[in-house]
């Protein structure tokens, strides 16, 4: 079977199909993006009410699930997210983006059928070692189109993970409350189960045969290591330091607005509207940070500018200030956040092999996962050891850390590009 699914990948796209297989290539990675994370991120925000219902009882008991639920499918991903990469390498990143919704559809069935805390975290660990939808994605989007658009192939991309961000916590509040939200986990695993189909007829992948047969026998046998992409243990610090500041300051972040918030359900409301202000900015900015790595081609600068947009606006955020206040704050980490990933997958991308692009963003995507995951397991302990405006400047320090780190990538880029110009835009193969 893995050997049918190679031969049919590696079929070339005659000319004339690149530009309309491209497009279409692009709607069915955004659509399946969009569910994807609609219906990772609908249960975040109310994670302790859902468990309520399914059998918690006290505030302990509830947030301790509510922690575990919410890093369990970061965690299952960091570990599953190179290994299938590694698979869409050999029988094709487009058969990557198939498995991923199936898993994606069996996970939601699994949560909407759980009667425990336990057979939710299930759920959610199958969720991210069967799911990886957002990375299956990243890695097609960052291994397929032309070489100078595809910035903007990742910035579109990434917008489709805003989207689902802003829309799946409204839908699962507006839900939990009648107790519908199991239904709309079936309907999310209905969607994935027909947007898998769509994809496997849909999806088109370039050939690679041909950069195979360029390769030797001894080429392909020694493996290509993520660590020959210039600067990447310097980036993999910059990447777990930078998500672990912006994922940390989730459980943080409430904590810190009921302190501001003195009215009498306030809190919950803001935190709610701080939430879509941010996940909207993030949506805008894909596409203006996939247009502008394209421009420039130096993703590593636009990496170092957006972590430290994010570590100012998390620092001020701290301040006592009034919600009304947080807004323009909020935006602009939005606005940055939304540059980190796809700079950095863009720069592990280029420096890959055309036969081992998959690999090389799902590793780069790895280190994301390990501050995704790290971060909130360690924002809740640290709330009860200080208060919350310390918790959260600890979370801008986290991301400051991701700049400082970059820097020295980001001045051999610069070096390079003068030495070579027009390398921004080249693509080894």
């Amino acid at each position: 079977m893995t050997r049918a699914l190679s031969t049919r990948a590696t079929q070339p796209l005659r000319p004339g199909e690149r530009e309309g297989g491209h497009g279409r290539n692009l709607a069915l990675l955004w659509a399946g993006q969009f569910v994807n994370t609609a219906g990772l991120m609908m249960l975040v925000p109310i994670m302790p009410f859902y468990l309520e219902q399914i059998g918690t009882t006290g505030l302990a008991e509830t947030q301790t699930w509510a922690g575990v639920a919410i890093a369990a499918p970061a965690l299952a991903l960091t570990v599953a997210t190179p290994l299938w990469g590694r698979l869409g390498d050999r029988i094709g990143r487009k058969w990557m983006v198939v498995r991923a919704l199936l898993g994606l559809a069996v996970a939601m069935v699994v949560m909407a059928t759980a009667t425990t805390p336990l057979l939710l975290v299930a759920g959610r660990l199958l969720q991210g070692t069967l799911g990886g939808v957002v990375e299956a994605a990243a890695a097609f989007a960052g291994s397929t189109g032309s070489d100078e658009k595809r910035g903007r192939s990742l910035g579109k991309s990434f917008s489709a993970t805003a989207a689902g961000a802003l829309a799946g916590p409204i839908a699962g509040g507006l839900f939990v409350g009648s107790g519908g939200l199991q239904h709309l986990m079936l309907v999310i695993a209905g969607a994935a189960a027909v947007l898998a189909v769509t994809c496997a007829v849909g999806l088109s992948e370039p050939g690679r045969s041909a950069a195979r047969s360029a390769e030797s026998t001894s080429q392909r046998r020694r493996r290509p290591s993520v660590r020959g992409v210039p600067g990447a243990a310097a980036l993999a610090a910059a990447a777990i330091a930078a998500y672990f500041g912006v994922y940390g300051l989730i459980p943080v972040y409430a904590e810190h607005v009921e302190g501001v918030v003195t009215e009498d359900g306030g809190a919950s409301v803001w935190v709610g509207v701080l939430h879509s202000v941010m996940w909207g900015a993030t949506l805008l900015g894909s596409f203006w940070w996939g247009k502008h790595n394209d421009l420039t081609g130096r993703p590593l600068r636009t990496f170092a500018l957006s972590a430290a947009g994010c570590a100012v606006s998390i620092a001020v955020v701290a301040l006592p200030l009034d919600p009304f206040a947080m807004i323009p704050l909020r935006l602009v980490q939005g606005f940055c956040f939304a540059a980190l990933a796809q700079s950095l997958f863009l720069h592990f991308s280029r420096h890959a092999p055309a036969d081992h692009k998959s690999g090389f963003v799902s590793t780069a995507n790895s280190y994301l996962l390990i501050g995704q995951s790290a971060g909130p397991l360690v924002a809740g302990p640290l709330v009860g050891l200080m208060p919350a405006p310390g918790a959260v400047f600890v979370m801008a320090g986290a991301c400051a850390l991701g700049l400082l780190l970059a820097l020295k990538p980001v001045a051999e880029e610069k070096h390079s590009l003068a030495a070579h110009p027009g390398a921004g835009n080249v693509v080894r193969s």
